[in-house]
């Protein structure tokens, strides 16, 4: 896509890369995670803003798969958890790959229930130079040495205190 048009812009500075940037960064994320490991579910960007050399991007957590819906509660639990995990690495992978400018992001992603306001369950202030992480076989020692935060008990995601973050949901 970015062939058709002229990334120097029109008017001098930047012009449509920025713009193009974004549509292939969407682009990605709708084609790399439409469908999760654990969860046939799409994932549901709430808020995106890039300025600088900062991001931020808030999403929502995957529902529950209605296939898991005859699995024990726990197993279903533990298999939403591992889902969230993995979008908040892929979804870091894609902004530092898509916005070369980008060298740090603020991350978080929000549970949604029905007739709730969403509850946050992880922040991630994370950074595009890391060194040696590819190896850590732990998905959830993994995302903790990236910069995300988050509670686990017993291998389950838990919501996050005020303790944890000071962050909160803007529905704007």
């Amino acid at each position: 896509m970015a062939h058709l048009f002229d990334a120097r812009g029109i008017y001098g500075g930047a012009g449509m890369k920025p713009v193009l940037d974004t549509i292939e960064f969407f682009h990605a994320m709708r084609s790399q995670m439409r469908f999760g490991e654990f969860s046939r579910l799409p994932i549901e960007v709430h808020r995106f803003m890039i300025e600088g050399g900062a991001a931020e991007c808030d999403w929502f957590m995957r529902r529950p798969d209605p296939w898991d819906a005859q699995l024990p509660p726990r197993l279903q639990q533990e298999h939403r958890t591992q889902q969230a995990l993995h979008d908040a690495l892929k979804i870091r992978e894609l902004i530092f790959r898509g916005f070369s400018q980008v060298e740090r992001a603020s991350l978080r992603m929000y549970r949604v229930a029905e007739g709730i306001e969403p509850e946050l369950m992880l922040v991630g202030e994370v950074e595009r130079e890391t060194a040696g992480l590819g190896r850590v076989a732990s998905l959830v020692m993994r995302a903790r040495l990236y910069g995300f935060r988050f509670s686990l008990t017993s291998g389950v995601l838990e919501r996050m205190t005020s303790t944890d973050s000071t962050h909160s949901f803007d529905a704007a």
